[in-house]
């Protein structure tokens, strides 16, 4: 009886350090660039709310360089560059797809957020939106 008790309890512990490893961490995630992948938000007049994610990278030997995929929801192949002044991110006359965007935006406290104001010009109509950046 000695050894059965002495491995039920031997296992008895395993399981519950088992689970105290496998506990998830309360504390927050600390960011020290804007790269990586946000959750956005995009709003507009036109388009009503849009959800959807994109991934920002750096651009190797350009320190305020960024590239920003699937901006728009125009998909992963879909990119175009944004440059970081202080603690703003700014793009000019982007093409992507079959549009041009203009836009500007803040980056939040801690590189948890950014947001983005913007229009995009098929040719034909130019139209303003607000995107959410958040992770």
């Amino acid at each position: 009886m000695g050894k059965k008790f002495i491995r039920f309890v031997a296992l008895l512990g395993m399981v519950a350090l088992l689970v105290v490893s496998c506990e998830r961490s309360n504390e927050p995630v600390t960011y020290t660039s804007i790269t990586g992948v946000y959750t956005c938000q995009e709003t507009s007049p036109h388009a009503g709310v849009r959800r959807y994610f994109v991934e920002i990278d750096s651009v190797r030997d350009k320190e305020n360089l960024f590239i920003i995929s699937n901006f728009h929801n125009k998909g992963e192949n879909e990119f175009l560059y944004a440059e970081l002044k202080q603690d703003t991110l700014w793009f000019l006359n982007q093409a992507i797809s079959d549009i041009s965007v203009n836009g500007k935006g803040p980056i939040g406290s801690e590189f948890r957020s950014i947001d983005l104001y913007y229009e995009t010009d098929d040719g034909i109509t130019l139209l303003d939106y607000y995107a959410s950046y958040t992770r």
